[in-house]
């Protein structure tokens, strides 16, 4: 495939995995302006807040400040209201960032020296569950939910990382780095960037 096109393919590819990437964060999804925790089949609304820096402002998963935080799920399974909860929040030190999952999670060899943030909540009838935490410190983290079918015992888990306190911008300085690449290479391969240079025609194109 000659050169050009081979590029703009890419940044194509890219813009088009972009989307995906930037709203979704493991076990949490954005869909139609809506997170929802996955749990295998389970589904729950899920919403960040920061009360006393943002007042009612919503977050899907990043909290731009350290500080008070408000975790709500809000079921959308009857079936949730009769389970158990682990809820666990961890400091991501083996950077898995947002493509962290379960298997990450079991691999790390003491999970209680990285916990920031941990309790078992008991069933929730009303089907909304809120848990608060003070964030001391910026950075990346890895949020921990584990239920328990009572009738059976299976647990369902949703693995999802965030970031407190604008800690990184995430994927989007590789996107933007990927795309200028993308155009810098097909400006050297029609000859645009060359001849930006000055470069006689002859020195980079000598068939012509």
């Amino acid at each position: 495939m000659p050169l050009a096109p081979f590029m703009q393919a890419c940044a194509f590819a890219a813009l088009l995995a972009w989307p995906a990437l930037a709203t979704a964060h493991g076990g949490v999804v954005a869909e139609e302006d809506i997170c929802l925790l996955r749990m295998g089949f389970l589904q729950a609304h899920f919403t960040l807040h920061q009360p006393e820096t943002h007042g009612s402002e919503e977050f899907c998963e990043d909290l731009p400040d350290i500080g008070s935080s408000l975790f709500v799920v809000e079921y959308l399974h009857d079936m949730m209201k009769r389970m158990a909860i682990d809820f666990r929040i961890i400091a991501d030190h083996q950077d898995f960032g947002i493509f962290a999952n379960w298997e990450d999670v079991t691999s790390i060899a003491d999970l209680d020296a990285q916990t920031v943030f941990h309790r078992v909540l008991t069933p929730q009838p009303a089907g909304v569950l809120a848990v608060r935490h003070d964030f001391e410190q910026p950075g990346g983290y890895i949020g921990i939910v584990v239920a328990e079918n009572p009738d059976n015992g299976k647990a369902y888990n949703a693995v999802f990382y965030f970031e407190v306190g604008n800690a990184g911008y995430g994927w989007v300085p590789l996107f933007i780095a990927l795309i200028t690449v993308a155009q810098l290479l097909f400006w050297f391969s029609t000859g645009t960037l060359q001849r930006f240079a000055g470069i006689p025609r002859m020195l980079y194109n000598p068939l012509l």
